[in-house]
């Protein structure tokens, strides 16, 4: 449920990129960076999320990645000015890319049938989402307005609560270090 928003992150400003650029009165080329900040910091945040599951639990990760995507997306959906959107983007993709890796590194974690479940359910949900970003990013942009569709990526945060750790999570990483570990 979890990676749901930040899937439909990724097609549904692009149907709102126009309404951005003339409320903002930036070129409509300008409002690229929407989409392009999302993208990069998703990516950079991969691998250091991935770092931070050795020393971190993947619960204090997750929070971590939910938050940020929350904030992100809330200060790009408020934004006065296309720098202020742009920022927020790269905020909420740095959390996108913490949220997602921290999900499929936990499924991979689980044992055998468990796993290739998890696995198919969280592609299936992904891809679903990701398909239908643009038909809703177009219906939120006519009915909300383009502000709303930025924020989209923050309805992440109340589903946090469904991810607590539960007797039957996994309680050690890939490399055989305790989650948590500080040291």
């Amino acid at each position: 449920m979890l990676v749901l928003p930040m899937y439909v992150a990724l097609g549904a400003p692009s149907v709102a990129l126009p309404a951005i650029g003339r409320a903002l009165a930036v070129p409509f080329g300008a409002t690229a960076w929407i989409l392009a900040a999302w993208s990069l910091t998703s990516a950079l945040a991969m691998p250091v999320a991935g770092r931070l599951l050795v020393r971190w639990s993947p619960f204090q990760v997750l929070v971590a990645g939910v938050v940020t995507l929350a904030a992100g997306s809330v200060l790009a959906g408020a934004g006065p000015a296309l720098s202020v959107v742009i920022v927020g983007r790269l905020i909420g993709g740095a959390g996108a890319g913490a949220t997602v890796i921290t999900v499929f590194a936990t499924a991979t974690a689980l044992p055998g049938r468990q796993r290739i479940r998890a696995l198919g359910i969280i592609a299936a949900a992904s891809a679903t989402a990701s398909g239908c970003g643009t038909l809703l990013g177009g219906a939120v942009t006519a009915w909300l307005g383009w502000r709303a569709v930025l924020a989209i990526p923050a309805l992440a945060l109340p589903l946090l609560p469904a991810a607590l750790p539960s007797r039957r999570a996994p309680a050690r990483s890939g490399s055989g270090e305790h989650y948590g570990k500080t040291g």
